[in-house]
This record gives C-alpha cells, sequence and structure tokens, in this order.
C-alpha cells in the first residue's frame, strides 16, 4: 500500500486517489466481511426471538439493510477524519488525506452522498426502519460534536471510548427493525442482551488497536498501554472478552443451542489467549499489532458462530 501510494499524484484521476484512501483507511472488502457476519447474526437473532421456529432466510430487505450499514460505517469514518484531522496531520502526515490527495470537502460530499442513500433506502423499508436510522444518525452526529463536550472527554480517555462505542446497539437495532419490521424499541430483552455484546466486542477491538509495545508510544497519542500498562492492557481485553462471551452464552441458552456452539465459543476465547501469551511474553511490534488482527477476527468470527447455530436449530433458506 505504501508504494501505491507514493506514487499518487494530485494529477492521478480522483477514483485511484479514492481508491487509495479507501485501501488505507476504509477498507471495502473488510468491511464487507464484517458486515456480512454482524448483519447475519442479528437478522437471524431477530427472526428466531419473533417467529421461533421459522426457517432463518436472506432476502432484498437483507441486501438494503446491508447497504445501509456500510453507508453508516462510511460516514462514522468521515466523521472520525474531520474530528481528527488535525492531530492526524501531526502524527500521520503519510496519510492519503493528510498528504492533501484527497480532501475534507470531497469527503464530505461522499459522507453526504452515504447520508441520503441510509435515508432513502430507510424509507422504502418502512417507517420502524427510518425512526432505527434517524435514531443512529442523530447519535452519529452528536459523536461528530464530541457530545458538546470534547475537550473534557479527551482529558477522559475511557470514557471518550466508550461513549463512542455506544453506536454498536443502535445499529443493531436498525437490523432489528428491518428484519422484523417493528420499531427498535419494541426488540425483546434478549436481543438487547445480544446488541450490547457488540458493544464489548467492538470495545475489545478498540482496546486491542491501542496497545503499544514499549518504545512503540507516539507522543499526544493516546493508548491503553500507556494508560493501564502494557500488560494492564491486555489483561483487559481478557477481560472484556470474558464480559461477552458470558453473554452470548446467555443468548445462547435462551435460544436452546447444542454444546458445539459453547465449544465454538471456548475455542475462539483460547485463540485469543494464544495471541495474549505471545505478546505478554514476547513483546513486540509484531505481537502487539497480532493482538488487533485477532480482536478483528474474533469480531467476525463470534457473529458467524452465533448465526450458523440459529440457521442449524431452525433451517436455511438462502435467499426469498
Amino acid at each position: 500500500m505504501s508504494n501505491a501510494r507514493d506514487e499518487l499524484h494530485m494529477t492521478d484521476p480522483f477514483v485511484k486517489r479514492l481508491w487509495a484512501y479507501f485501501q488505507e483507511r476504509f477498507p471495502i472488502m473488510g468491511y464487507g466481511v464484517l458486515i456480512i457476519s454482524y448483519y447475519s447474526s442479528n437478522q437471524f437473532l431477530s427472526h428466531a426471538l419473533n417467529r421461533p421456529g421459522e426457517p432463518m432466510h436472506y432476502s432484498g430487505r437483507s441486501l438494503a439493510g446491508g447497504v445501509i450499514l456500510l453507508c453508516i460505517f462510511f460516514h462514522l469514518r468521515v466523521f472520525d477524519e474531520h474530528k481528527d484531522y488535525a492531530d492526524d496531520c501531526k502524527h500521520y502526515p503519510h496519510r492519503v488525506l493528510q498528504q492533501g490527495l484527497i480532501t475534507l470537502r470531497q469527503l464530505k460530499w461522499l459522507s453526504a452522498a452515504a447520508i441520503a442513500t441510509e435515508l432513502i433506502l430507510a424509507i422504502c423499508l418502512g417507517f420502524p426502519v427510518l425512526s432505527a436510522v434517524l435514531i443512529a444518525l442523530a447519535f452519529s452526529l452528536l459523536m461528530l460534536k464530541e457530545f458538546f463536550a470534547g475537550e473534557w472527554l479527551k482529558r477522559h480517555f475511557l470514557l471518550y471510548a466508550v461513549s463512542h462505542m455506544l453506536i454498536m446497539p443502535l445499529l443493531a437495532l436498525i437490523v432489528y427493525s428491518i428484519s422484523t419490521r417493528r420499531f427498535p424499541w419494541h426488540a425483546p430483552g434478549w436481543f438487547w442482551v445480544y446488541a450490547f455484546v457488540g458493544f464489548f466486542v467492538t470495545f475489545n477491538w478498540e482496546i486491542s488497536r491501542k496497545i503499544r509495545a514499549p518504545g512503540d508510544e507516539v507522543q499526544g497519542v493516546g493508548s491503553y498501554s500507556r494508560m493501564w500498562g502494557v500488560y494492564g492492557a491486555a489483561y483487559a481485553v481478557l477481560l472484556v472478552r470474558v464480559i461477552d462471551t458470558l453473554m452470548v452464552a446467555l443468548v445462547g441458552w435462551h435460544l436452546g443451542v447444542s454444546p458445539w456452539f459453547y465449544g465454538a465459543l471456548t475455542a475462539l476465547y483460547l485463540v485469543c489467549l494464544i495471541g495474549f501469551l505471545d505478546f505478554r511474553f514476547r513483546t513486540s511490534t509484531r505481537t502487539a499489532k497480532r493482538m488487533e488482527i485477532y480482536a478483528g477476527i474474533y469480531i467476525i468470527a463470534f457473529d458467524l458462530t452465533l448465526a450458523v447455530e440459529i440457521a442449524r436449530l431452525n433451517g436455511l433458506e438462502l435467499f426469498i
């Protein structure tokens, strides 16, 4: 990627420069896999809780919902670029945006198009979906404004992260409304439990990606290893994984899942534990980066595990 970026010039076509930005800051393939797994687990759970015993399926509504989530993730990325632009220019001047190959104004228009797409699709899918999308959009705007307490939140690094991760349950509720045609506030309690599993697994990834090996800390850039210590932050990752694993195990118990489901959850945890032990006893830039990679894989595998088990219990009709 760095070579491709170094070869870019302002005279290159906009599409080429935009693609370089996407590769660097919003990899479409990675987000696509994330959305498929996240959407599947939340959609199947919605169906299982509201229409138990009926086969799971994908439909045109599923596709529209996936596009809505992709647009939301993109406009959240652009919001972050605007919030963090000055700091990123100082600490990451090599990035495509910071080099001026793509501008904030161009990203602003693209995010406006993404938000318009979200709203148009939500209107087409019905008022319950529109209400769920509007709630998430309103929360994202508060995130953009840093809840009108930006300086205070920046002095409280953990609270800053937690406040922004709360967007995840709202995204789950969008899937619920698309899947059931019901308003988000009608979601049953067990769905809310899983919606907050999304919060914890994302928080897990947030901690993992901001753990630095000694000597890798960047002055002026916050990290959990600086706040809690190198290994304190790594232990926090394991603790959060215990919480989200227990929460999804409870959801599985309510659904009557098979023993293999709990075995799969245990295996996922053990894989992440291996990553932790690798970092703990061979601390380096490389093993710190692996903590982030394991956390990303964990999010996708976690959701897919539940989706597969619900489909196994109820059957699956691929597309109707």
